[in-house]
């Protein structure tokens, strides 16, 4: 009975003494999991400001384009201040980017219509019939809208001050996106019978008045890029 009151108090006392260093150890692993992120997380987001302006990181496979980003910039005007100021300039950016998108699908790839794939992305060969080649071309028009929908927000950043404060947008594209957006046709019907319906009641914009105050020096969104 003895032995076994002494073996039940040498195990709590172990216990004792273990625990506190097991969720010591565990914290640590957390804390080297989390720094281990943020570090590859930075690295994202200085490859980005570092990438000039435009499409970059294109992604193919067995020839068909499947992802890509498309970055835009702005300077921040100096006649307009605060929060408008960052607004205005962030808007120029993501129009430049869309801009640079659009630039590149037309001149840079070709969209094929397959009765069992759906629409096949392609870069261009310069063997490709005249014909083929407008045909692509009239694809590429009656899609152009669903592919503008189908851009993702991953990086949204306005930095520095004055004169030198700019707004930085990178926008994100992929084929699944793409996929998805074939049949956006029913959806564009079914949200032209919506706007004819009345529509709700919008809330109020910011006062202008809230403009007026100075932005933070650095602004940072981060999106998932995960598409």
């Amino acid at each position: 009975m003895r032995q076994s009151l002494f073996f039940r108090l040498f195990i709590l006392l172990g216990i004792f003494l273990f625990c506190p260093g097991l969720v010591l150890a565990q914290e640590d692993i957390a804390a080297q999991e989390s720094a281990a992120m943020q570090a590859d997380l930075d690295s994202k987001v200085q490859a980005m400001l570092n990438s000039p302006p435009g499409v970059f990181d294109l992604e193919y496979a067995d020839g068909q384009l499947m992802r890509l980003k498309i970055k835009g910039e702005a300077e921040v005007s100096t006649a307009l201040q605060g929060a408008r100021a960052d607004r205005q300039a962030r808007e120029k950016a993501e129009r430049s980017a869309k801009a640079a998108f659009s630039k590149f699908m037309n001149e840079e790839v070709t969209v094929v219509e397959s009765a069992t794939e759906g629409f096949l992305i392609q870069g261009k060969d310069g063997s490709e019939s005249a014909e083929f080649m407008e045909a692509s071309q009239r694809t590429m028009t009656s899609l152009s809208n669903s592919f503008l929908r189908g851009l993702v927000v991953i990086f949204d950043h306005v930095e520095g001050e004055g004169a030198d404060r700019r707004s930085v947008l990178v926008l994100g594209w992929s084929k699944k996106l793409v996929d998805a957006a074939a049949g956006a046709q029913s959806t564009l019907n079914q949200s032209r019978a919506n706007d004819n319906k009345p529509a709700a009641q919008k809330a109020a914009a910011p006062a202008d008045g809230a403009a007026g105050k100075p932005s933070p020096q650095t602004q940072t969104r981060i999106g998932n890029d995960d598409f």
